[in-house]
């Protein structure tokens, strides 16, 4: 329950008493520091250029003042761009949350729907459009969106958009809406062609940064485990089998995920899901949505997929594959210790993957401490992992003993790894065996 002192944080932002009451009623907290600068900035109308840490808050940086622009007035007159399926799934969440109590309506248009079931939805003359800019630019091919009456539109994630290539899609959406519109631009990160955008599509914008945009979270604990490929998958489902909290584990390809996800089953946790683009849409979201309800604990997804992950409490990230940009490190992190919560982060590093782990460190600013999985070997063409950093603490108590019990149950021991420095041995965590043997009956 909101505080009288954070009603009045809220209020003094400029917001409506009718929002406010959504606000309070949705429990939020105190504004963020993103929320207190930007939101009194777009309700004066002005161009905005925005970038925070992931987990800052920034969907009700666009969506409150929407909201509030929008009300009394019958039209299409609202456009927020999203870079995935999943963001614009759950940004169309947040305007069901705040904005439809106020009779405000929005709609989704993502791919993997029925371009008819759009079309249906559109008639009904939806106030705010949520959607990414192919299934957009479909609709503007097929004559079935027009944006020249559009007054505010929203860039979500620029940089993602960016990435993933819709720089066309972006140039062909702006070019439809009236230069007149106001024009908000979230980003992670601004680099210079995300300046090029700016430069281009907004005018005069006011500029907010909260943070440094490329750092992590102080709340997340994070931690290297150094392996072999041939261990990753027996790691995993030892850190999975141990882990009670939830979990998302983030790996490269749409293929792997599935592989991991039955593999996951085989070992016998039954409570775990997984998102991909292999996925049919609707499939995705009720993987999602009971992650987010707690009938699964485990979730696997790719990048593309898990970017659009905003769920609360989420206890644990695991990159099982590290991503090749610093930029996707800290935004699969970013998952776990949102609005001051802790988290874990665990990222499993390969020797092939130290050029990798090296960037990464570089713009954290910092080593990641870090322990050697029990017979883990460094090829001879990679530098070891002893590079002067320190390692993960204190050693954790005992081994496992020299067998995981695969078909029989866990083993009795219940010790954790202990400790490894960067250029030692791998100290007492001697599990045994291949680990490789998987329950059966699947």
């Amino acid at each position: 329950m909101n505080t009288d002192s954070d009603a009045a944080q809220w209020r003094d932002l400029g917001l409506s008493d009718d929002l406010l009451s959504l606000i309070e009623q949705a429990g939020f907290k105190s504004p963020t520091p993103i929320q207190s600068k930007a939101i009194p900035l777009a309700l004066k109308g002005e161009d905005l250029v925005a970038s925070a840490q992931t987990g800052s808050g920034k969907t009700a940086c666009f969506c409150f003042p929407m909201i509030e622009k929008m009300k009394g007035r019958k039209g299409t007159y609202g456009l927020i761009l999203s870079p995935t399926r999943e963001i614009a799934l759950q940004t169309q969440q947040t305007l069901e949350q705040f904005a439809t109590p106020l009779g405000i309506r929005s709609v989704s248009l993502i791919g993997g729907v029925n371009l008819r079931s759009d079309e249906e939805r559109l008639k009904a003359g939806p106030h705010i459009l949520v959607g990414t800019p192919g299934r957009i630019c479909d609709h503007l091919e097929r004559g079935n969106l027009w944006l020249e009456y559009i007054e505010m539109l929203v860039l979500d994630e620029a940089d993602r958009m960016l990435d993933m290539g819709f720089a066309k899609e972006l140039n062909r959406i702006t070019s439809e809406i009236s230069d007149s519109r106001q024009t908000l631009l979230f980003s992670a990160t601004i680099a210079p062609e995300i300046e090029r955008l700016a430069k281009r599509i907004l005018h005069n914008p006011k500029r907010v940064q909260v943070g440094r945009a490329l750092s992590t979270n102080r709340n997340v604990d994070q931690k290297v485990l150094f392996v072999n490929e041939s261990q990753k998958l027996r790691e995993l489902m030892y850190l999975l089998e141990e882990e009670r909290e939830t979990v998302i584990v983030f790996n490269r390809t749409k293929d792997n995920t599935f592989k991991l996800w039955r593999s996951s089953l085989d070992y016998g946790m039954e409570d775990s899901t997984y998102i991909s683009s292999n996925k049919r849409q609707s499939d995705r979201e009720k993987a999602l949505e009971g992650f987010k309800d707690g009938a699964f604990r485990i979730l696997f997804a790719t990048d593309v997929a898990g970017r659009g992950i905003h769920v609360e409490n989420v206890g644990h990230v695991i990159n099982y594959d590290l991503p090749e940009e610093p930029e996707d490190y800290i935004h699969r992190i970013g998952r776990t210790g949102r609005r001051g919560a802790t988290g874990k982060a665990t990222s499993f590093v390969t020797p092939r993957e130290m050029g990798q782990l090296r960037r990464i460190e570089r713009v954290l600013g910092s080593p990641i401490p870090s322990e050697e999985a029990p017979g883990f070997r460094m090829e001879s063409s990679s530098r070891g992992p002893s590079r002067g950093r320190r390692s993960s603490g204190p050693q954790r108590g005992g081994g496992r003993g020299s067998s995981r019990g695969r078909s029989s149950g866990r083993s009795s021991s219940s010790g954790r790894r202990g400790g490894s420095s960067r250029s030692g041995s791998s100290g007492g965590r001697s599990r045994g065996g291949s680990g490789g043997n998987r329950r059966g009956g699947r």
